[in-house]
């Protein structure tokens, strides 16, 4: 057989076989002639022998070829392959911000009976239809599908990882479709998503997911604007100077509400004197408000001081994020 033919024919079987990563190079074609041309001046009898050996001859090159090829691809893959293992937030979820999403809020009907609530079965919950806000309580029913619990503790996770204790509650019978429920009010501190997990003795019975907002709920803020207008127009005896005829605008900035008995407003307020034009305020306040058995009321109010009073009064009536929202007025 033609030498230069066979030649491209075994370049063409290395192409097709388990090595075909490796590249038959000119040098290696070199070195394979230069073997060809050694043994030319061997007797007839040998030249059969010639292609077993050539055969031979260049499988030892590709050995030798071989690891520097597939070596440096082989310790490549692995490395892509190497995944780190995610991190745990309190209460064992993931630290993956595509799992941190508030419950759908479900419709559902029991006995003619219309109720919405967000997450599944075995712990579910009923609350308002706007949502949680910042400080300010919020009244649930939760819902439990296990008629063996009698007590559970619930506890918050927010996705940056705080933790807050929210109480232990004795679970009582039968509400809608579920075995028992039992109310709470939730008073969660800080923006973002929550995890509200439910612990029958101290394991994970289930979970409901929440988006805290920020500034003031609507039920709040129905309840205390008309609470601190009339208190102005008519109880405001120590802004008596002002006269009884009083322009009032009041421009709420936030409000804690840590339980259902007691809010503490923070409003900026203007008030100007129809008499006296030149006589009025405009000066930020804190109103605080209380449950008297009866109704709510404003209790009294609370300004900064004057002159060098001023700086250091204001940190004493507001909290940051009421300052921040001030300074930026």
């Amino acid at each position: 057989m033609d030498e230069t033919k066979w030649l491209e024919q075994l370049r063409g079987r290395v192409d097709q076989i388990v090595m075909r990563d490796v590249q038959f190079t000119a040098a290696m074609e070199d070195q394979v002639w230069q073997k060809i041309a050694r043994k030319a001046g061997w007797q007839p009898s040998w030249r059969k022998l010639l292609v077993p050996i050539i055969a031979l001859s260049l499988c030892l090159f590709i050995w030798k070829a071989l690891p520097k090829e597939l070596g440096i691809e082989q310790g490549a893959k692995p490395g892509n392959m190497v995944n780190s293992v995610p991190s745990l937030l309190p209460g064992g979820v993931l630290e993956t911000p595509v799992l941190w999403k508030p419950s759908t809020p479900i419709k559902s009907t029991y006995q003619d009976q219309s109720f919405t609530y967000l997450g599944e079965k075995p712990v579910r919950m009923i609350t308002d239809e706007n949502g949680f806000y910042e400080g300010q309580v919020q009244r649930v029913t939760w819902l439990i599908d296990d008629s063996t619990v009698s007590t559970v503790e619930v506890v918050a996770y927010s996705s940056e990882g705080s933790r807050v204790s929210l109480g232990t509650f004795q679970v009582m019978d039968s509400l809608f479709d579920a075995k028992g429920h039992f109310p709470s009010g939730i008073v969660l501190p800080d923006l973002g998503i929550w995890k509200l997990q439910v612990l029958a003795e101290g394991k994970h019975l289930g979970q409901v997911f929440v988006q805290v907002q920020e500034g003031i709920s609507p039920a709040n803020r129905a309840l205390v604007e008309p609470l601190i207008y009339d208190w102005i127009n008519g109880e405001g005896k120590k802004l008596g100077w002002i006269g009884p005829d009083r322009k009032i605008e009041v421009e709420l900035l936030g409000v804690e509400a840590p339980n259902a008995e007691s809010r503490k407003v923070y409003a900026w307020v203007k008030i100007l004197g129809e008499a006296h034009l030149s006589s009025g305020v405009n000066a930020p306040m804190v109103f605080p408000i209380a449950y008297t058995g009866e109704k709510y009321r404003v209790t009294g109010f609370q300004m900064p001081g004057d002159g060098s009073d001023y700086p250091s009064s204001m940190k004493e009536l507001f909290p940051p994020k009421i300052l921040e929202k001030l300074q930026k007025r």
